[in-house]
């Protein structure tokens, strides 16, 4: 195994970074879309009760139990049953709190990736700057090539037109 080079060991500590923050970001997801499932097949509340208190739309939460294997059966309509079930107070409570906790842990991993972005974004730029090119900066991050060339050279760009553009004098 070969270490990283010195000069891109600030890279490589972000990506590692992002990529921590992604895994978690996924477990994360796993686990409210297996309490989502749950709920809907006991019925603990409602499709748009459990949207209330996740990062979907009701829609979304009926795709979410859909695609479950098995499939959720559905509350209404030629495929429903048995009859409408009774929610009760103290349950629906209880998975509503589950969920809010999961939404909680789910949202503070995309905060992570969220504030490790922009750091990756920054070295980029900073090494494209000084003469690497997208290939080789790509094997620090979690991008690839191509997108490595096109983050650098739009913002490379943009600092080369505030640097031409003349100072307003008002």
């Amino acid at each position: 195994m070969t270490s990283t080079p010195r000069h891109f060991a600030r890279l490589a500590r972000h990506s590692a970074d992002f990529k921590s923050a992604e895994d978690a970001r996924e477990t994360a997801r796993l686990a409210l879309h297996e309490a989502i499932v749950r709920h809907l097949r006991e019925r603990n509340a409602r499709p748009g009760k459990i949207a209330e208190h996740t990062p979907y739309d009701r829609n979304w939460i009926g795709d979410i139990g859909r695609n479950a294997t098995p499939p959720v059966p559905p509350l209404k309509g030629p495929n429903a049953v048995g009859p409408a079930p009774k929610y009760d107070p103290a349950v629906q409570a209880a998975a509503l709190e589950e969920l809010d906790r999961l939404t909680a842990d789910y949202r503070r991993a995309e905060a992570a990736m969220d504030k490790a972005r922009p750091l990756i974004r920054a070295e980029i730029v900073k090494h494209y700057e000084a003469g690497r090119g997208p290939e080789e900066v790509s094997s620090y991050t979690p991008y690839d090539r191509e997108w490595v060339g096109t983050i650098a050279r739009s913002t490379s760009t943009a600092r080369q037109r505030q640097k031409k553009a003349p100072a307003s004098a008002e």
